[in-house]
């Protein structure tokens, strides 16, 4: 199943608990040894190919990342963003940012 907007996954979530499904994301990640494929129990994939928009806010320190987005992409939109640092790869490790890469996710990242 393809995500085309966020009501799409709140609907798989509830429907998955209804029929008990298991759930898995696929975000276009790694897959650890092929496990987002196999399962003991029914499932079904929830493919969130459409989700990588970044919203970056100075003013409010705060960053919206979705599942997609890349870090290249991110690093892009804070340097359009925050002109006047040097570095924005800096600016995410002073931030702690770069974990959000690791698992992909929405979420207030700063």
């Amino acid at each position: 199943m393809t995500a085309l907007q966020v009501s799409h996954i709140q609907a798989a979530i509830v429907c998955s608990k209804i029929h008990g499904l298991q759930m898995k994301i696929c975000s276009g990640g790694h897959d650890y040894e092929g496990i987002s494929y196999v399962s003991d129990v029914p499932f079904f994939i929830l493919d969130m190919f459409n989700f990588q928009s970044i919203n970056v806010s100075i003013e409010n320190e705060i960053a919206w990342v979705q599942v997609r987005a890349i870090l290249g992409e991110f690093t892009t939109e804070l340097q359009r963003k925050v002109m006047f640092m040097a570095s924005p790869l800096e600016f995410v490790r002073q931030s702690a940012l770069a974990a959000i890469f690791s698992g992909g996710g929405y979420g207030n990242v700063m």
